[in-house]
């Protein structure tokens, strides 16, 4: 699961905001099909950079609970079936310009929601900040506010 912010801290998200200053823009869901959690979260990665620059921003601070994954970005490596989506993220976010950092499980909640969410509809769907779901949109607030969270059991 990833979050992306502008990197001024002002944030993008596809899936919330880290200040008080902008609220979500927007957030995505996606089902990816039959592949690793690492295929999952890079594919996610990808789609969020280009949801991001879609929507006008490039200055980006992606924040992602996969270590592996962040790995792989940054260090190269991985398995052969992966390095063509890493490719195209190296290609999409320069990382002289753009951070990528580890955030755990509980800071990436909303990003969660929208994984499951993903999974259980199984086609790609968009949110604008007028649309996301009241959930959502309670995390997101959590999240702006930088008020700690429990998951739920």
């Amino acid at each position: 699961m990833i979050k992306l912010k502008f990197k001024t801290l002002l944030p993008f998200s596809g899936f919330g905001p880290a200040t008080l200053a902008v609220p979500c823009i927007r957030a995505f869901f996606s089902f990816y099909g039959d592949c690793t959690i690492l295929e999952a979260e890079l594919r996610a990665i990808l789609d969020g950079i280009i949801l991001a620059q879609r929507v006008g921003l490039s200055v980006l601070w992606v924040e992602s609970d996969s270590t592996l994954a962040i790995h792989c970005i940054t260090k190269g490596g991985g398995p052969w079936h992966i390095q063509a989506t890493l490719r195209h993220i190296r290609h999409l976010q320069a990382l002289d310009r753009d951070t990528i950092t580890h955030i755990f499980r509980e800071g990436n909640q909303v990003a969660d929601l929208l994984a499951s969410e993903g999974w259980d509809r199984r086609y790609y769907y968009e949110y604008s900040s007028q649309d996301l779901p009241r959930r959502h949109r309670s995390l997101v607030q959590i999240d702006r506010f930088g008020l700690p969270t429990v998951r739920g059991l």
